[in-house]
C-alpha cells in the first residue's frame, strides 16, 4: 500500500507535542512496515534536510520524500497547503492513504486517516490567536467526520472527539503518547534547590496559577526563599494577561526562564527538581509528565483532563487554579510530608512504575494493526 504523511511538524531541534508524537510513531512504523511504500510530505527544504541527516531512518528504501511549498506557517497558507499542494502530490503518487498528525485534513477523496490530539479551540477559543481557532474549528471538525480512521492520545480525548464532535467510538484508536526519548534516573548538572515546570508558554499551560502559587509559597515560607522555580519552555505569541499577572509577583528573582531545552539538558533538568509541576488548564496527554516519571521525580499536575489519566495514583493532583492548593503542595514537596501516596509507596518509585508503561513501541502497534486491516 501507499501511504503519504503530512511531516510538516518534524522541525530539527524545535519539536514539541505533535512533531514527537509523529517523528516517534514513525521511527517505530517505518521499520515495521517495509512491505508498504511511504510518502513524506514536508513544508519546508531545512526541516527536510535537518531531519533527515540527524535520523536515518527517515532514508529507508520505502520512503519518498516531498517538498510542499510554501511553508505553512499561517492559516491561509494552511488552507493552501491542505487544499492544493498536498492533494496535488497525493494524486500524483496515487497514494492509497493519507495520514495527517496533526488532525488537518486534505481537501481530497483519498481515504484519510487523522490523529486529533485534543480539542482545546473547541473548549477555549480564548487560549489561541483567533483565527487560529477559527481555522481549526472548521477544519478538524470536518476531518473527524469525514476520516475512515481517527487516532489519539488518550481516552480522555477520545471520549471527547465521541461527545463533541458525535463520532463513532469506534472509529478511534488511543495512540498514547511516550517521551520524546527514555529517560531514566541519574546526575544533574542543576544543584540549587528547586522546582521546574516544562512545556510551552501558553494560556493553556497555567504557568500563572503556579507563580501566584510560588510567590504565596515564598510569602508563607520564608526560610525556602533560597528555592528556584526553573521553568523550561518558550512562548508562541504575546500574551498580555500573563506579562500583566506577572508584574504583581514579588518573588520573580527566585524564578529561572530557561528557554527550550533539548535532550541531556532536559532530563538533567528533571532530574535534580524536588518536583515537577504541571499546571496545565487541558491537556490531550502531557508528554512532560511522563518524561518527569521515567526521572524519578515527584509530579504534582492539574486535577483535569487527561492529566488523571496519564498521572493516575502515581503523583499529587491538585485543582487546577487554586492558587492556595499549589502553594500548599509545593511546601508539602519541599518538605518531605508529600513524597508518600496513599499507600504509603514514595512518589519517585511509583512514578517510574507507571512512567515506563508509556512506549512509542506499544502505540506504533496500535497503529500497525490498522494498518494491516486496511491491507487484507
Amino acid at each position: 500500500m501507499k501511504i503519504a504523511v503530512n511531516v510538516r511538524w518534524l522541525l530539527p531541534n524545535k519539536l514539541e507535542g505533535t512533531g514527537i508524537y509523529t517523528l516517534r510513531m514513525l521511527e517505530q512504523i517505518l521499520p515495521a512496515a517495509m512491505e508498504h511504500e511511504f510518502l513524506l510530505l514536508w513544508d519546508r527544504p531545512s526541516a527536510m534536510k535537518g531531519m533527515r541527516d540527524q535520523f536515518s531512518f527517515l532514508n529507508a528504501p520505502n520512503i519518498t520524500h516531498k517538498l510542499v511549498l510554501p511553508p505553512a506557517r499561517h492559516p491561509w497558507l494552511w488552507w493552501y497547503w491542505n487544499s492544493i499542494g498536498v492533494p496535488v502530490a497525493l494524486n500524483r503518487w496515487g497514494a492509497a492513504r493519507y495520514w495527517s498528525p496533526d488532525g488537518l485534513p486534505a481537501r481530497t477523496k483519498i481515504k484519510q486517516w487523522l490523529t486529533i490530539h485534543d480539542l482545546n479551540f473547541e473548549h477555549h477559543p480564548e487560549w489561541i490567536p483567533p483565527h487560529v481557532g477559527r481555522y481549526y474549528r472548521t477544519h478538524i471538525r470536518r476531518g473527524a467526520r469525514m476520516a475512515e480512521q481517527l487516532f489519539t492520545v488518550s481516552e480522555w480525548s477520545a471520549r471527547d472527539l465521541v461527545e463533541t464532535y458525535g463520532v463513532a467510538a469506534g472509529k478511534i484508536v488511543v495512540t498514547p503518547n511516550a517521551p520524546q526519548r527514555p529517560m531514566s534516573p541519574g546526575e544533574s548538572r542543576f544543584e540549587e534547590n528547586y522546582f521546574c515546570a516544562v512545556g510551552a508558554l501558553t494560556p493553556r499551560k497555567n504557568l500563572i496559577t503556579l507563580l501566584k502559587a510560588w510567590d504565596l509559597w515564598l510569602e508563607k515560607h520564608p526560610e525556602r526563599r533560597g528555592y528556584l522555580l526553573n521553568i523550561a519552555g518558550n512562548a508562541h505569541f504575546k500574551d498580555p494577561i500573563f506579562e500583566s499577572a506577572m508584574g504583581d509577583l514579588k518573588h520573580l528573582d527566585t524564578v529561572k526562564w530557561l528557554g527550550r531545552l533539548e535532550d541531556d539538558a532536559l532530563e538533567q533538568l528533571y532530574r535534580g527538581a524536588i518536583a515537577f509541576c504541571m499546571p496545565s488548564a487541558m491537556e490531550g496527554f502531557g508528554i512532560p509528565v511522563v518524561e518527569a516519571m521515567q526521572c524519578g521525580t515527584p509530579v504534582m499536575a492539574s486535577n483535569n483532563s487527561a492529566l488523571t489519566e496519564v498521572v493516575g495514583d502515581a503523583g499529587i493532583l491538585l485543582p487546577t487554579f487554586d492558587v492556595e492548593a499549589w502553594a500548599d503542595g509545593l511546601e508539602a514537596m519541599a518538605s518531605g510530608s508529600g513524597t508518600t501516596g496513599e499507600g504509603g509507596e514514595n512518589w519517585s518509585e511509583k512514578g517510574l512504575i507507571r512512567g515506563g508503561q508509556f512506549t512509542w513501541s506499544a502505540s506504533a502497534a496500535l497503529w500497525l494493526k490498522v494498518l494491516k486491516s486496511a491491507s487484507e
